[in-house]
């Protein structure tokens, strides 16, 4: 795994302050530039104030010179002389879309972000930026919740599947618990009955045998042998019910530093239904969450 360019979208608020903090971790271990850029919607600004287009563009003008101002001032206190930290403004309509082509534009390794947390319905209707790039990012996307307060790696949780986007999220957890020499949890969930998201809190089944368990984490520890180093292996662990409930339940209970997981990229009708286990992860999950796809670009 090579991570050489770190790109941060930063929106001022606390939330992506602590993003700013997490990259410039990553960036001073892995000796990687840091671009921050901010996006400048188009419907941001008050076009009514004026009919004239002329007028529409001396407010562009001032807004980007004040963002501009902000992007300078964030560079300046977070400027590391062992860092290359660079800062850029674009125009868009949405953010994530903005974000995305340049990622793909200049070949980022990782993108690190602030997430909100929206739930109900402000969720259903907005979405979350974050949870877009998820979704579409060519390159693995390290969120930070705003409720994240510590920055240091000791302990680092991989649900595991057993399927192969799984493998992609073992080498990456794998790797950085060798460079941060933190220890892997390693968490299996049966969910035997797959519901869409709004019945499955309510559904009630009977519990698995404990036979199941045993055999599950034995057949975890073969799944993971060719992945990861087994000295790094501080717990294996099954549970039983939604997945991203259990997992969100277990960070807060293991005071877990890092989750990895992989996403399975759900589209169209499925997506809809069901929804992604990584996004909800992402949503409420305690830890920062990094998301890996099996298109993602190991080396």
């Amino acid at each position: 795994m090579e991570i050489t360019k770190i790109l941060v979208p930063v929106d001022f608020s606390e939330n992506s302050q602590k993003a700013v903090e997490w990259a410039l971790l990553l960036g001073e271990y892995f000796k990687a530039d840091i671009t921050l850029i901010h996006v400048l919607l188009f419907y941001q600004e008050d076009v009514g104030k004026s009919n004239r287009m002329e007028a529409f563009e001396q407010l562009v003008k001032e807004k980007e010179q004040e963002i501009h101002r902000q992007l300078e001032e964030q560079s300046r206190i977070v400027k590391q002389e062992n860092l290359n930290i660079n800062s850029v403004l674009m125009r868009g309509i949405s953010p994530a879309d903005t974000l995305l082509e340049f990622v793909h534009e200049k070949n980022f390794d990782l993108v690190v972000m602030g997430t909100h947390g929206k739930t109900g319905l402000r969720h259903f209707v907005q979405g979350s930026v974050a949870e877009k790039m998820v979704r579409n990012s060519p390159v693995p996307v390290l969120t930070i919740h705003r409720t994240v307060e510590n920055n240091a790696i000791h302990r680092i949780l991989v649900p595991v599947d057993f399927s192969i986007y799984s493998t992609e999220a073992l080498m990456w957890a794998n790797e950085i618990a060798v460079r941060y020499q933190a220890k892997l949890v390693l968490l299996h969930v049966i969910e035997r009955e797959v519901y869409p998201s709004f019945y499955t809190e309510e559904a009630e089944l009977p519990p698995v045998d404990e036979n199941l368990h045993s055999l599950a984490r034995e057949q975890l520890r073969e799944f993971v042998s060719d992945f990861v180093d087994e000295s790094a292996i501080e717990e294996i662990v099954v549970r039983e019910g939604p997945a991203h409930k259990e997992i969100v339940d277990f960070v807060k209970e293991k005071d877990i530093d890092l989750l990895v997981i992989a996403t399975h990229g759900l589209t169209g009708l499925e997506y809809l239904l069901m929804g992604s286990t990584a996004e909800k992860v992402i949503r409420w999950a305690t830890c920062p969450v990094l998301t890996v796809k099996r298109t993602t670009r190991f080396q």
